[in-house]
C-alpha cells in the first residue's frame, strides 16, 4: 500500500515536470525516513499492547486474591504475583552507625535494604536475610565483627515505608566492638523461591571510646 502510493506520487512529480533527479531522492528519502517512523510507533503500539495486558492479568490476579475466603493461608502473598526480583539495593541514606544510648560512639548499625526489580524498584517479598559486618583492614580471619540473620517472618515484619523509602529495615547492635571507623556491610537475600542476591556497601562509623581498640567480643 506504501509501495503502491510512493510510486504514484513520484510518477505525478515526474509528469509534471517540476521536479530534478535531486529532488525526487530528496523525496524518496523523506519517504523511507517517514516509513521508519511508522514502523518504530508500530513496534511501540505493540510493546505498549504487551504491557497492557501483562497489567490486565495482574490486575486479574489481584481481584482473585481479593475475594479469596478467609480461610485461605497467605491470601495476599506478593512472591505468587511473579514479581521478578533482579537485585538487592542498600539505602545509602537510610543506612550508618547509630547511637542509641547518647553516649560517645555509634553501638549499632541501622540497614534499610530491599530487593528490585528490573527497573530497581524496591519489592516486598518474603525471603531470609543475612548482615554481616566486616573491618578489612585486619587480617582475613580476623576482619568479620558481626553476622545477623533475619528468617522470612522477621523479615516480613520489618518492612517499612517512610521518608519516601521503601525497604526492610533492620538494627545490627555491636557483636564485637569495631576498632576502626571503615567496615563494609554485606547483605544476601534468599527469596522463598531459592534465588539468591547479595549486595555490599561501606559503613562510616562514630568510634566508641570505650571500645578503641577492643578485639574480644561483647558479653
Amino acid at each position: 500500500m506504501r509501495l503502491a502510493f510512493r510510486l504514484l506520487l513520484l510518477a505525478v512529480i515526474a509528469a509534471s515536470g517540476c521536479a530534478s533527479r535531486g529532488n525526487v531522492d530528496l523525496l524518496e528519502a523523506r519517504l523511507r525516513d517517514q516509513e521508519d517512523q511508522l514502523r518504530s510507533l508500530h513496534a511501540q503500539v505493540d510493546r505498549t499492547n504487551s504491557e497492557l495486558t501483562a497489567a490486565r492479568r495482574l490486575n486479574e490476579t489481584l481481584k482473585q486474591k481479593v475475594v479469596q475466603p478467609a480461610s485461605h493461608e497467605a491470601a495476599f502473598d506478593l512472591s505468587e504475583l511473579h514479581f521478578q526480583v533482579t537485585g538487592l539495593k542498600i539505602n545509602p541514606l537510610l543506612t550508618g552507625g547509630f547511637n542509641r544510648d547518647g553516649q560517645p560512639g555509634d553501638d549499632q548499625i541501622t540497614l534499610v535494604v530491599s530487593p528490585i526489580d528490573r527497573l530497581e524498584q524496591p519489592i516486598q517479598v518474603p525471603g531470609h536475610v543475612e548482615c554481616e559486618l566486616l573491618d578489612l583492614a585486619r587480617p582475613s580471619e580476623q576482619q568479620r565483627l558481626g553476622l545477623w540473620e533475619f528468617d522470612a517472618v522477621k523479615t516480613r515484619a520489618a518492612w517499612q515505608k517512610s521518608l519516601g523509602s521503601f525497604g526492610y529495615r533492620f538494627e545490627l547492635p555491636w557483636q564485637m566492638p569495631p576498632a576502626a571507623g571503615d567496615l563494609e556491610l554485606r547483605v544476601r537475600f534468599q527469596t522463598e523461591h531459592g534465588d539468591r542476591f547479595e549486595t555490599s556497601a561501606p559503613i562510616q562509623i562514630a568510634l566508641p571510646k570505650s571500645t578503641l581498640g577492643a578485639d574480644q567480643p561483647m558479653p
